[in-house]
């Protein structure tokens, strides 16, 4: 063997040494991600103070009581996930170009404290987010393909089943309260909740597996979420998953269609929408009946009134709003509900959201706000939805991670019309809405 032929064979082998340790490196790294994400889901579903089943109002402020330790876990868990934007600090200005709307939202959220009714709580809460925001970025990057993001997310909404089965098995009477199971978290519905987000995570997981075994086990888990979460009777989880039940498998074959058939198809539904609303009209007007007689006196569960009294608050401030998170939940010398006499202000009834959270990015970031937050969402969903035209027909397991990424959005779009939780800190949905967000945001980055 000659000169040459010895340093190319021996360069050969450095550069599949070199290979081999990349891949594994990634895989490390992709690891400590995945961790950081289990532990960040378990920690938002499950907060500060397990087993509180009831809000515990402070004298000193009439608010609901902060926990000191809740900004501990978000910075440490900042503190996790920093070195993952240090190992992937190449992929990072891409990242933050793609970002670049939401960033410009961020600013104006930022502009807004300066004239919020509580500044001190509005900077707080606005910081918090930005550092979900950064502890996002950090496990998109870090994973780096959004099946492993997927497994990741199923392995916390599994072992939140586990915990809380088991919690319904050993303490039954500190599980169950009043009005609905809540085992280990702190209202029935924040277990319903937590139950809608690992019905649909796992079994879209469980769809996803090609393994029968994989495949069985997953859809356990799915089965024992959906348990809990009719126990938890939490009528808005429960219509909520009924719903993506029905509506994801349509969503992936319309997405599936070629363009022309796709949009004829969306016609065609728009049409047959239209032409039940003109014939009800037209009905009620031959016969002199009001179109709005059947919403008469639907409250849904007395939100009306709250968002009645909201839009009048609204009204006053339309454009700059109130201050980022600076509405509820704040000084009660200043805290717009406590200076009424409503139902939702009273200690046996404490309301601290709108039950809206659009209705509550308006009051508290104005109409710049809002429309910001609604194009950053859309673009969220739209570009979901390619991610599933993109995968339909190929890999199972890309197809799955897909579908997270495609309706997830879509049905916090749908759960905000009667909860708070977009660009709420410290909320389920809210929280995982901008993980997936971001992750949607690297996956074009990728295209």
């Amino acid at each position: 063997m000659t000169d040459t032929a010895r340093l190319q064979d021996w360069q050969g082998r450095l550069d599949q040494d070199a290979r081999r340790r990349g891949v594994q490196a990634d895989r490390l790294i992709a690891l400590w991600a995945g961790a950081v994400l289990v532990l960040m889901l378990l920690y938002i579903c499950i907060g500060p103070n397990p087993y509180q089943h009831e809000i515990l109002v402070d004298p000193l402020t009439g608010g609901a009581e902060a926990s000191p330790v809740n900004r501990l876990v978000w910075l440490g868990l900042f503190g996790l996930s920093a070195p993952l934007l240090w190992f992937r600090r190449q992929a990072l200005p891409a990242m933050m170009l793609k970002l670049l709307p939401l960033l410009v939202l961020f600013a104006w959220f930022a502009l807004t404290t300066r004239w919020a009714l509580d500044p001190a709580v509005s900077t707080r809460r606005l910081i918090l987010y930005a550092i979900n925001l950064l502890i996002c970025v950090a496990i998109a990057v870090g994973m780096g393909d959004s099946r492993r993001l997927h497994l990741a997310m199923a392995t916390g909404c599994a072992v939140l089943v586990g915990v809380d089965i088991l919690s319904w098995i050993a303490a039954p009477g500190v599980s169950m309260t009043p009005l609905g199971l809540a085992a280990i978290h702190s209202h029935k519905n924040t277990l319903g909740a937590v139950m809608l987000l690992a019905g649909f995570v796992c079994g879209t997981y469980a769809w996803s597996r090609t393994d029968w075994r994989a495949r069985a086990f997953w859809w356990g888990v799915t089965v024992l979420a959906l348990v809990l979460l009719v126990a938890s009777l939490s009528k808005t989880s429960m219509g909520l998953f009924a719903a993506l039940a029905c509506a994801t498998p349509v969503i992936v074959s319309l997405m599936a269609q070629r363009r022309m058939v796709r949009w004829g198809l969306i016609a065609v539904a728009a049409l047959m929408v239209a032409g039940v609303v003109f014939g009800w009209l037209a009905y009620c007007l031959v016969v002199g009946a009001d179109p709005w007689a059947p919403l008469a006196g639907i409250t849904f569960t007395q939100r009306t009134e709250v968002w009645a009294f909201v839009w009048d608050e609204f009204v006053k401030r339309p454009i700059q709003g109130w201050g980022f998170g600076s509405f509820w939940d704040i000084d009660p010398t200043v805290q717009p509900s406590l200076q009424t006499d409503a139902w939702f202000a009273q200690p046996d009834a404490y309301t601290n959201e709108a039950h809206n959270g659009f209705l509550d990015l308006a009051v508290t970031t104005g109409l710049i706000g809002l429309t910001g937050a609604v194009i950053v969402l859309l673009r969220w969903i739209f570009g979901g939805l390619i991610l599933i035209r993109d995968a339909a027909g190929g890999d199972r397991g890309r197809l799955g991670a897909a579908i997270l990424l495609g309706v997830f959005p879509l049905m916090v779009f749908g759960h905000n019309f009667m909860e708070s939780s977009y660009f709420t800190a410290n909320s389920i949905f809210g929280t995982v809405l901008l993980l997936l967000g971001v992750e949607i945001e690297r996956r074009f980055i990728r295209a």
